[in-house]
């Protein structure tokens, strides 16, 4: 069947398999680097969550369809028409002519549950205000919408679709939030991670893949349910239908499934998982309630992100098809044919010197040891040493070298608080050989110049954070350096 795009006109096309790219990493791809990595891959969709300008230079005349939007933070700044202009002039019409565009995401998951959540109730106006200023500006083709986690729905272990609807709290914003879509042929725009799904419920992990070994199935009316995906999204179906707009398009914002730190989360499970749902939704079959219908989807996300918030749970650092070097974790064809190949590595990457900064196993005294492990912590990422990851059955000992190594990648193999660059309280030194054991890593990091604009930024899998300076002169110059050698 035919599926409606959204673009310059409105054409009839294939469903796309898009991509998330998320900036909330220590060290990360430069813009143009990204761009380069799409196509090679032919992703022709993307969703950004930093719009600055460098970022929305590089995707110009790329070809590359460019989905932006503002973050749950950005909300009450842009209630009136006056700041919406200016976003609009700002992001949209100076690019307009070099640039294609997706949608305008208004917030991200704002009426989540998860635990010290804000509901966003402004988001309906805001979206509904940014629609009415896109239309001024003569550039109505592009839809206004807002990415929704699943639980959104009144769901439960046990739930059947057909019983399924809004959460009574937001329900009356819901409704009027679905039929603004529909009056505007605007999509719903869906977050769904299934592995959260069957976690948060104690169901069969097997139940989150969709090869059909699971051993919960659920019986709903003439539908058999198999799999997560098919039941989530058919039960927002049933809940657009009960609110009078059964007719709105589902898009899947945001699927994937975490490589660390989460119960089934591997780099193993998720290929597997990617190996069946891409080929799935290439196929245009659709769900029991929708079939034969193509379901856009945008994969979360291209690379791991290791400055996002972890409130919801360590493995929002390890949703990343690829390390944050460029380099693929795993094989998965993006096109959704199901070939066993690895998806193209970042051209043009320049990686930190083959060094590590580990623990050099001086235990007088057990207490600085601790100290020290704990702050370089809490300056790196070391989700993968905590129950489930992959470093969390090292030793103690190797532990702290993990901390360590972190820590020395993330300040650019450079302590700005020593001239020995691992010195950490005189309990670090460097190695050239790699301290790697088993399935723990002990990364290098990449060169980075840039840095995160502080009040655009939101993470792909959640909210915004914060800006974060990640270059540095030093990291500038030896670039430079290496460069000219």
């Amino acid at each position: 069947m035919c599926l409606i795009l959204w673009s310059y006109s409105h054409s009839c096309a294939d469903a796309f398999i898009g991509i998330n790219w998320g900036r909330l990493s220590s060290q990360r791809l430069i813009p143009s680097m990204v761009v380069d990595l799409l196509l090679q891959n032919d992703i022709t969709n993307v969703r950004i969550f930093q719009q600055s300008a460098n970022v929305l230079e590089a995707f110009s005349d790329s070809g590359i369809r460019v989905t932006v939007g503002l973050s749950n933070s950005l909300l009450d700044r842009y209630m009136n028409e006056s700041t919406l202009q200016w976003w609009i002039e700002d992001k949209i019409l100076k690019y307009e002519k070099v640039m294609r565009f997706g949608y305008v995401t208004i917030g991200s998951n704002p009426f989540t549950i998860y635990p010290n959540s804000k509901l966003y109730f402004n988001v309906v106006d805001v979206a509904k205000n940014m629609q009415k200023q896109l239309y001024n500006n003569s550039i109505s083709y592009l839809k206004t919408t807002t990415p929704h986690y699943t639980d959104v729905l009144n769901l439960t272990s046990s739930s059947k679709p057909s019983e399924v609807d809004f959460r009574d709290d937001i329900k009356a914003k819901m409704i009027e939030y679905v039929r603004f879509l529909r009056d505007n042929d605007s999509p719903f725009l869906l977050t769904v991670y299934p592995i959260d799904f069957v976690n948060t419920y104690d169901l069969d992990l097997e139940f989150a893949f969709m090869d059909k070994k699971s051993t919960h199935i659920v019986q709903d009316i003439n539908a058999t349910y198999t799999n997560a995906f098919e039941l989530l999204y058919d039960s927002l179906h049933w809940a657009l239908t009960k609110a009078g707009a059964g007719m709105v398009k589902i898009e899947i914002g945001a699927i994937g499934w975490p490589t660390d730190s989460y119960r089934g989360a591997s780099v193993e499970n998720a290929e597997r998982f990617y190996r069946t749902f891409l080929p799935y939704i290439a196929s245009g079959r659709g769900t029991p309630m929708r079939p034969n219908q193509n379901i856009d989807v945008f994969l979360n996300t291209l690379s791991d992100e290791n400055r996002m918030p972890v409130e919801l749970g360590l493995f929002q650092r390890h949703w990343g098809i690829y390390k944050f070097n460029g380099e693929p974790k795993y094989k998965i064809d993006l096109s959704g044919k199901g070939r066993d190949i690895l998806p193209s590595t970042a051209k043009g990457v320049i990686q930190m010197p083959n060094r590590w900064c580990v623990f050099n196993k001086n235990n007088d005294d057990p207490m600085l040891v601790e100290t020290m492990k704990n702050m370089a912590c809490n300056v790196s990422d070391c989700s993968s040493l905590e129950k489930g990851g992959s470093c969390s059955t090292l030793s103690y000992e190797d532990k702290v070298s993990y901390a360590f190594n972190r820590y020395f990648q993330t300040m650019g193999q450079a302590s700005e608080s020593s001239n020995e660059k691992c010195d950490l309280g005189g309990l670090g030194k460097v190695l050239a050989d790699n301290p790697s054991k088993g399935g723990c890593d002990f990364p290098v990091e990449i060169l980075s110049a840039e840095y995160v604009v502080e009040g655009e930024t939101f993470g792909s899998a959640g909210e915004r954070l914060y800006g974060r300076i990640s270059s540095s002169m030093g990291l500038l110059v030896l670039l430079l350096l290496r460069m000219i050698i």
